[in-house]
């Protein structure tokens, strides 16, 4: 096994940075306006119980989401390589296959880390479940040929008004990328499979947990009353 340290560290900084994060400045400026303030003009506590349909116009309006897609397609790219980059991770010519099989299962730990991080979060003392859909295209690109990444992603956004929530959204999306990632396989039909399963993830742990995948719904920049 051969690892470019610096870029190794670069790609699970990016996987593996919290979505939430981001809108630190956000919070610092609604702690300041009090507890009562700050619940106001947080909907997304109001849709918590439910389970909401994605919409096309809402996410692709949120900043933070084409942050996620970049952070996630470069580390995925970084670590499997493609797109002329070289993988930070790679097996030597002549390398035994058990390396190999080694290496693949580095490389899938470290994506599989970075969607739980980005899926799972503990609050109000119980676990909320969310669906990193433009994180989980990031990933596709770096598993997967760009082209049925590109593929996939377009064509479940153009089929998007048919789903009624947000698991119905990731388990057709999960189809298609493993449809395309066949179609155009770059690094193998297991690579292919292993992106599906990422995708269908969320939606896996939702049902056993028994909740909803709930929408980022914060804005992307604060806003002042």
């Amino acid at each position: 096994m051969t690892a470019h340290l610096p870029f190794l560290l670069l790609a699970i900084t990016l996987l593996w940075f919290p979505r939430q994060w981001l809108r630190l400045g956000s919070v610092f400026k609604r702690r300041r306006s009090g507890e009562a303030s700050r619940k106001a003009t947080e909907p997304w506590h109001k849709r918590e119980a439910g389970d909401p349909r994605v919409s096309f116009g809402t996410e692709f309006s949120k900043f933070r989401n084409y942050v996620d897609l970049l952070r996630a397609a470069t580390g995925s790219l970084a670590l499997s390589g493609g797109l002329g980059l070289a993988p930070c991770l790679a097996v030597a010519d002549g390398a035994p296959r058990n390396m190999v099989y080694a290496v693949m299962a580095v490389r899938g730990l470290i994506l599989l880390v970075g969607l739980l991080i980005q899926t799972v979060r503990y609050e109000k003392r119980r676990f909320t479940f969310y669906p990193p859909i433009f994180f989980i295209a990031g990933l596709s690109v770096g598993l997967c040929d760009p082209r049925s990444a590109a593929f996939a992603f377009a064509l479940i956004w153009s089929i998007n008004a048919a789903f009624g929530n947000a698991q119905g959204f990731l388990t057709i999306y999960a189809g298609l990328i493993a449809l395309f990632g066949h179609l155009f396989s770059r690094l193998g039909d297991l690579s292919v499979i292993y992106a599906a399963f990422l995708c269908f993830l969320p939606v896996l742990l939702s049902l056993l947990a028994n909740r909803p995948l709930v929408i980022f719904s914060r804005k992307d920049t604060p806003t002042t009353k």
